[in-house]
């Protein structure tokens, strides 16, 4: 007798649909696994055997044949370990089945007592099931990631209960709910947290926005940086506070809709950093990259599935990369295609895969070798030649993809210990909430939530700029030899700027701003 039941395997971040075939005969006893198993998955006939008899089965001393196919695409992991005990089960005629069994994705590692442990890419699997339009028989653990996607799921602990389940002697059903409701409840619970006035643990380990004294202009350029979702450059001698005010951006970005939620989520699943979470991440992403990084540690890679790199980990967030000239070139050169299409290609020898990263990019650092460039307070001795070389390395691309460029210098002592109340963290996160709603609500239906994604031929159809203002930006643009692509970023940050003052329209006070942002002394772009 022959049992099929499905499962299923990752290529990069998507589940793909494993059909399990057991085949129970009178031979030798023994369990042989075909379809390019990995180890752990080979390991598992070892796990299903004390499990199925740790939950009171009698297991069969017969010879088994397992097929995980397609057979030329290779299964890792431990999500085999329940429908391969399932199957053997079955086939061997000791359970039997009530449910059509093609009508579910069926995923978990069992422990050797039986019970069921939760899996890594369980979102995939939901999007997989809702996909295919199948069922989730998955560990209860896992409950708490699937339970916002659009699918029907069934948790348990043990196998036993999934054994009643499958023979009708147990009913479990989770209540179905439909995708508002799923809206309206994750809404409730980032109301909750907000309400709650603490900090993440991740969020603790950053400055609060009021810490930050002096810096009017930088943190102005944050906000407008974060309220739009603008690549930033912060450039400044050593101790100016380049590092706290890019770290100040962990406690005021917006929260996460329930899409960028589950999307961020089934990144963070495949994730050695964050393997085993629990249930969704509710807050964006701050990533903080040490400028010794490496390509494949930055873009992602790996010798058979590739594993998502810092830029994907950023996806829907902050990727921060402190000391920004000094990364190789090679490692800079790598950021650019990312930057530009909010996506990397991994092309291996059997697959290629492609990994979301639409990131903000926060980048600092010095002005020059010594730091001291342009700073009225210390003499820079840096060579021109030794500028000039620091320079080359920051290609003309990969610097025409900041839209915001931002001079930061330490602020003076009477700055530093002047008094009164600043803005403090959640103040300046919900100014941008509602800055961001506003951009929601401009780009409704269009698949856009930031003006920074907006596509250069939507411009004029989404920005509503006076003529004055666009004669501006076209004077300017030839004053100061912008490129094209300078050129539609300096409209995106003027219509960010023009939607935290409020105003309907871009005016030449939003521009005049904008262009401040685009022209620094040290770097001339």
């Amino acid at each position: 007798m022959i049992t099929a039941l499905n499962s299923a395997t990752f290529i990069g971040i998507e589940a793909v649909l494993v059909n399990v075939e057991v085949f129970i005969t009178n031979g030798i006893p023994g369990v042989m696994i075909v379809g390019l198993p990995d180890i752990s998955t080979k390991e598992a006939k070892d796990r299903v055997k004390a499990a199925i008899k740790n939950s009171g089965f009698e297991y069969p001393v017969k010879k088994i044949t397992i097929n995980l196919a397609p057979a030329d695409l290779k299964k890792e992991g431990p999500l085999f370990d329940l429908p391969l005990a399932l199957g053997i089960l079955i086939a061997a005629g000791l359970l039997k089945c009530l449910l059509n069994l093609d009508d579910y994705i069926i995923a978990g590692e069992l422990s050797l007592d039986g019970k069921i442990k939760k899996v890594n890419g369980i979102i995939a699997l939901g999007i997989l099931a809702k996909k295919l339009g199948k069922k989730l028989i998955i560990s209860y653990e896992d409950i708490s990631s699937v339970k916002f996607l659009e699918v029907e799921f069934f948790g348990f602990a043990r196998l036993k209960d999934v054994c009643a389940f499958i023979s009708g002697m147990a009913k479990i059903k989770h209540p179905a709910e439909n995708t508002d409701n799923k809206k309206l409840f994750f809404s409730e619970i980032l109301i909750a947290e907000n309400n709650n006035n603490n900090r993440s643990a991740d969020e603790e380990k950053y400055p609060d926005f009021s810490d930050i004294k002096g810096q009017v202009l930088a943190k102005r350029a944050i906000l407008t940086a974060v309220s739009g979702h603008h690549n930033i450059l912060m450039i400044g001698p050593p101790g100016s506070g380049k590092t706290m005010l890019a770290q100040s951006i962990a406690g005021i970005q917006p929260n996460l809709s329930l899409e960028e939620s589950i999307e961020t989520s089934n990144i963070y699943s495949f994730s050695n950093k964050k393997a085993r979470m629990a249930g969704l991440i509710l807050r964006r992403p701050f990533i903080l990259v040490h400028h010794t990084v490496s390509v494949a540690g930055l873009i992602g890679g790996g010798a058979s599935n590739p594993l998502p790199g810092d830029i994907s980990l950023a996806h829907n967030g902050v990727l921060f990369i402190d000391e920004f000239s000094e990364l190789s070139k090679k490692t800079l050169d790598s950021l650019r295609q990312p930057m530009e299409d909010k996506s990397i290609n991994l092309s291996r020898s059997r697959f290629s895969i492609v990994l979301p990263c639409d990131f903000m990019l926060v980048a600092a650092m010095n002005p020059c070798p010594c730091g001291y460039y342009g700073d009225a307070n210390h003499e820079c001795k840096c060579s021109s030649s030794e500028i000039y070389r620091f320079y080359t390395k920051l290609s003309g691309p990969i610097l025409d993809r900041f839209d915001i460029f931002i001079e930061v210098y330490p602020p003076y002592l009477d700055e530093l210990t002047a008094g009164g109340k600043t803005a403090n963290s959640a103040e300046i996160k919900e100014l941008i909430e509602r800055t961001r709603r506003v951009q929601l609500k401009r780009f409704q239906n269009a698949g856009i939530r930031f003006n920074a994604r907006i596509k250069s031929s939507d411009i004029e159809k989404y920005f509503n700029i006076s003529k004055s203002a666009l004669e501006l930006v076209k004077s300017a643009v030839k004053k100061l030899n912008i490129s094209s692509r300078g050129y539609y970023r300096i409209l995106k940050v003027s219509r960010t700027i023009a939607d935290l003052d409020q105003k309907d329209g871009i005016d030449e006070d939003s521009v005049l701003e904008a262009l401040n942002y685009k022209n620094t002394k040290s770097l001339r772009v």
